[in-house]
């Protein structure tokens, strides 16, 4: 394993470990200040705060990331992403000085999370298109696997540190862990290699941001195939991101257990995606093509989740949360180096921030629906109700314009093809043509 990982990054590069480290250590300090915070707010304030936490931090990732994720395409990536940690640590610090003095009040936290949002809507679309402009076409899928494994291992750990520390010494101790963490990623950031392909420092007034976010949903619109892909996404997401999010911190504290099953569930889901990106996702597509592996990591999911609604064994729900993440690594591992190939380099951070904007629409509407659903049923009944209504929501991939002709694509083919398939889409000459 060693000799492999030592070869795959010999034909990255070096200076490619840098981005394994920020990686792992970004992936390490978010699950874990998530997973504390979620089961600070559900053991004093319950579902009814949790739900109004999850809808206002992501309904004000909807003005956060249109506004800030351009910059991702005009500065030095290092640079923000260095910045943005060093911000969300700052965060954390007055966070768990809060626990420390037992003071609790839910928009307090709320207020303190409007750093992490704005810093995130930076930080995000850097860390998913850096690998992309950092190594040749062909070595993308290598480089992005590479990335998502050394991930993969960051969120093994951080919720592993999280759960135990918060079960052995409390909130307080797991967020000052959570500083450290931050800090960790901010230093491996700035000795990421810099970007050959960088944008100019234009002024970054509104008006530029305003049009560089019109580009990006000009793209998405005009897109057939990107389009109705992420509405399939967004939908979904309405779901999903409760399921493993808010629902999970409330089903573990409804049973009764502790925090340490939190991040037993974290551990799990993590863990999952950890085997997928080490190789099952790439034997599934090898196996069963693209298209197949897609569809059958969407039904391992829906089958996890009613899982997680039927059992009441800790192991079993530890088992299930792995399950959906050898189906979330096969999904991501499927579609997400397709489409950035195919998708012009110089719009891949404005692509990737519509990409993340659907998501945090389904993250604002997920909780809420949450939350009126549970006033009428269980925890439990909500993922079986949640799962099923995923399954039905998957079926609509199979209405995606051409996605079996895109899925088919080798790398070498598939990259550049939104703009030979679509070049209406893509009207004129940017800078990173001329």
């Amino acid at each position: 394993m060693i000799q492999k990982f030592k070869r795959d990054l010999a034909q990255l590069g070096k200076p490619f470990l840098f981005v394994l480290v920020s990686e792992m250590a970004t992936l390490s300090a978010l699950l874990l200040g998530n997973m504390t915070i979620s089961w600070w707010i559900a053991q004093r304030g319950g579902a009814a705060d949790l739900a109004t936490f999850g809808v206002i931090v992501a309904a004000a990732s909807l003005l956060a990331i249109p506004l800030l994720s351009p910059l991702g395409d005009r500065y030095p990536k290092k640079r923000l992403m260095a910045i943005g940690f060093v911000a969300i640590a700052a965060e954390s610090v007055v966070l768990a000085l809060l626990a420390q003095a037992h003071y609790y009040h839910l928009y307090t936290i709320i207020a303190c999370e409007m750093i992490g949002v704005c810093a995130m809507a930076i930080i995000m679309p850097c860390i998913q298109t850096i690998a992309a402009e950092l190594v040749a076409a062909d070595k993308v899928s290598l480089a992005m696997s590479m990335q998502k494994v050394s991930g993969s291992i960051g969120g093994i750990l951080g919720p592993a540190l999280g759960g135990s520390m918060i079960a052995a010494s409390g909130i307080a101790s797991a967020l000052w862990l959570h500083v450290a963490l931050l800090l960790a990623a901010a230093f491996a950031a700035t000795r990421l290699p810099k970007v050959v392909s960088a944008s100019t420092r234009a002024s970054l007034g509104l008006g530029q941001w305003m049009h560089d976010l019109r580009a990006g949903l000009r793209i998405k619109w005009h897109v057939p195939l990107e389009r109705n892909w992420t509405l399939v996404n967004l939908v979904v997401g309405m779901f999903y991101a409760p399921a493993i999010g808010m629902m999970a911190a409330l089903r573990i504290s409804n049973l009764d257990l502790s925090a340490a099953w939190l991040g037993a569930t974290n551990m799990g889901i993590m863990s999952g995606m950890f085997l997928g990106f080490l190789g099952c996702a790439s034997f599934a597509s090898k196996k069963l093509g693209r298209f197949r592996a897609l569809m059958s990591a969407a039904a391992l999911r829906v089958f996890a989740l009613l899982a997680v609604g039927l059992t009441t064994a800790p192991a079993a729900m530890v088992a299930a949360f792995f399950m959906l993440g050898i189906s979330q690594s096969t999904t991501q591992f499927v579609g997400v180096t397709h489409r950035l190939l195919a998708m012009p380099a110089e719009y891949r951070a404005r692509n990737a921030s519509v990409n993340i904007l659907a998501w945090q629409i389904s993250s604002t509407l997920g909780p809420a629906i949450a939350g009126v659903a549970l006033l009428g049923a269980s925890v439990a009944q909500c993922y079986i109700a949640f799962g099923i209504l995923i399954a039905i929501c998957t079926m609509g991939l199979l209405l995606v314009p051409r996605i079996h002709v895109f899925l088919g694509l080798d790398h070498d083919a598939v990259t550049g093809w939104y703009r030979r398939e679509y070049p209406g889409a893509f009207p004129g000459k940017t800078r990173a043509d001329a």
